[in-house]
């Protein structure tokens, strides 16, 4: 399941969304180096992190198994105020419906080893596409290796670059807007084979087993 978290349902999310900056410097921090980003009580929040941005947060018996977050672009984010200079002077694409997609992460024992699908990343990957029909977002700004760019088309997603590829701690980053519609989501669907929602939006009643957000907890990677 992929709760989606808005400022409508934020307070209800209060403690589930501190267990959500634990896993984001767990895996941002911890497991990735991104030093920058160190909290000295182990929480990642950044300027971004207002009432405005939408979280996403992968539920499986009850514990966070992958995140990403949503930021409106025509509000501070990421491409405007932290990396603009990946546009190489060239101006973003903002406005009402198009957003920005920042940190995404999945545990690391739901990926490495792994013999089957990956069904934690393709459950995330689905429910961004959800959100989006949802929330009335026609495209999402990304900030991303080359190579993923491919696979978001594969998805269905009609994306293309902003600028030419860059390098940062070393590795290729390409800015690209991706639109996003009903037919990303069927697309989507058939290629993962999941053809049942994933997306619970945190108002009506969830599933059984997630019923109380108090069981709602993080372990360790």
């Amino acid at each position: 399941m992929i709760l989606l978290v808005t400022k409508n349902t934020a307070e209800r999310y209060r403690s589930l969304l501190d267990q959500v900056y634990e896993f984001r410097h767990r895996f941002f921090v911890d497991r990735l180096g991104w030093k920058a980003l160190w909290k000295p009580d182990g929480r990642e929040v950044d300027q971004f992190d207002t009432e405005d941005c939408v979280h996403l947060v992968g539920l499986e018996n009850s514990k966070i198994i992958s995140y990403t977050r949503l930021l409106p672009t025509l509000k501070p984010h990421l491409l405007s105020h932290v990396y603009p200079e990946m546009l190489s002077g060239s101006i973003s694409p903002t406005g009402p419906d198009i957003w920005e997609w920042t940190r995404c992460a999945v545990a690391p024992e739901r990926r490495e080893g792994h013999t089957g699908a990956d069904t934690a990343t393709a459950h995330m990957f689905l429910g961004v596409a959800e959100a989006c029909l949802h929330l009335g977002v026609s495209a999402l700004l990304v900030q991303t290796h080359p190579l993923l760019m491919s696979r978001i088309i594969e998805l269905g997603w009609k994306a293309r670059p902003l600028a030419l590829p860059c390098e940062y701690d070393g590795a290729p980053v390409v800015p690209i807007i991706a639109q996003v519609d009903s037919e990303t989501l069927r697309i989507s669907r058939n290629v993962y084979g999941i053809h049942d929602p994933v997306l619970w939006t945190g108002v009506n009643r969830p599933p059984p087993a997630e019923e109380s957000q108090d069981t709602f907890y993080v372990d360790a990677f």
